[in-house]
């Protein structure tokens, strides 16, 4: 395809990483792709990613755009080639020829990112994509909570890096702190990694039409909250009422965290069953 675009479907374990973009002098995901795409193209690329992840928050499905180098590459040797000269945690999972406009960050319609909490005993083997936390959570409440963040509305009370505050410039953007949320949920799954005695795993899915810094760590800790029973259920709407970060509680770690998938076009994610009624 000529003038074509290359989308780059990657995943990576974001433990070891100062975060997705590049940032002077720290390791980074983008630093690593724009190298093996440079030794590939034989010269200086420019990347964009639909969605940015800070240190230690991993990706299922980020998604990457740039200009395609070599229009003659067939696009299972694009993939294979650059895997080969990936670091072993990151990967390149998908490549696929876009229209030459294709922009990873502006066409995105939603992006998904779920969230691991482990309530119980210590898991080592999961220490690095989990909350790990002792005592009991309940699930009644977390699925309840989950439900107050559906809609569109002013999500400052989540929105970290100093955008939740009545004075931020992010006020004066078009959309401000406001998001739309169409999925929120929180669900009991099965552990991956055996059949421990005690415990239990929750993962909090999040899908909206745009993210602010921090957001899903932001309402996960309000969510915890809940679910260890400090505070009840109505709390999470006088924190959204009040649009001020200062009074949104903390923030949880961004182990638990992953950039699950980014939609495009009139793909759309499939509702949550469990909060149709």
């Amino acid at each position: 395809m000529a003038g074509a675009a290359l989308k780059l479907t990657v995943s990576y374990d974001g433990s070891d990483f100062a975060g997705s973009q590049i940032q002077p002098g720290q390791r980074t995901v983008q630093a690593e792709l724009d190298r093996a795409l440079e030794r590939l193209a034989g010269a200086p690329v420019s990347t964009v990613f639909a969605g940015r992840t800070d240190a230690g928050v991993h990706a299922a499905g980020q998604v990457v755009s740039l200009r395609d180098a070599r229009p003659t590459m067939a696009e299972r040797e694009w993939l294979l080639a650059l895997n080969a000269h990936l670091p072993e945690d990151v990967a390149v999972v998908a490549v696929q020829r876009e229209r030459d406009d294709f922009h990873a960050r502006y066409d995105a319609r939603w992006r998904e990112y779920q969230y691991r909490i482990w309530s119980g005993p210590p898991q080592p083997l999961v220490r690095r994509f989990t909350w790990q936390m002792r005592g009991e959570l309940d699930a009644g409440a977390l699925v309840a909570g989950a439900r107050k963040f559906l809609g569109e509305r002013d999500l400052a009370a989540v929105a970290g890096g100093g955008e939740g505050v009545p004075w931020s410039e992010r006020q004066d953007a078009p959309r401000g702190t406001v998001r739309r949320i169409t999925r929120c949920s929180a669900r009991r799954i099965e552990p991956w990694w055996g059949e421990p005695e005690t415990g239990t795993l929750f993962e909090v899915r999040i899908v909206a039409d745009g993210f602010l810094p921090r957001m899903v760590r932001n309402i996960v800790a309000l969510l915890v909250e809940v679910g260890q029973g400090k505070q009840p259920v109505e709390w999470i709407d006088l924190v959204l009422a009040a649009k001020d970060r200062r009074l949104g509680g903390g923030t949880a770690p961004p182990d638990g965290l992953t950039l699950w998938r980014v939609g495009y076009g009139i793909d759309q994610p499939e509702p949550d069953p469990a909060q149709a009624n």
